[in-house]
């Protein structure tokens, strides 16, 4: 069971998620270069490692392909309301960083945003344990025994 979010709650839910699949999509630039199939924006062949075409580049760019569908996966998920989002996203950080990491002079602002839906993800989490905690401290102690029903009434 899913609880409805106020107008504004979702409003951010939305705009989060349009950033996490943005950030996803931006990913399936790195493919490009380092798969050879173009020079996508500013990036070019020569800045990059490892050299476009070869097979350590295939692999790299295998691992930005997998953090693009993961960023996605987890936009998707999170405007669902899915409670999947966040680990999907967190496995989207995991594997984005150090692919980012290898050409930080042409993504620093990749990392920026791996910084922020790691944070986004934090938060979350948090809250979660908060409402949990809250609900849990509202609910009421174990169940006593019910009184038993006389034989006759059991059998009915």
């Amino acid at each position: 069971m899913r609880l409805e979010r106020p107008g504004w709650a979702r409003v951010l839910v939305i705009a989060a998620a349009v950033v996490i699949a943005a950030h996803g999509l931006v990913h399936l630039m790195g493919v490009a270069l380092l798969w050879k199939l173009g020079e996508p924006g500013g990036l070019r062949y020569a800045d990059t490692a490892p050299v476009p075409g070869s097979a350590a580049a295939y692999l790299v760019g295998g691992l930005w392909l997998a953090a693009a569908v993961l960023f996605v996966a987890a936009a998707v998920l999170l405007v669902a309301g899915r409670s999947a989002w966040r680990m999907t996203a967190l496995a989207a950080v995991v594997v984005s960083v150090p692919v980012i990491g290898l050409m930080p002079s042409q993504a620093v602002a990749g990392l920026v945003i791996d910084g922020l839906v790691l944070v986004l993800v934090l938060v979350a989490v948090s809250w979660l344990r908060t409402r949990k905690d809250a609900v849990m401290t509202a609910l009421p102690g174990p169940p006593t025994a019910s009184p038993r029903l006389p034989a006759a009434d059991r059998r009915r």
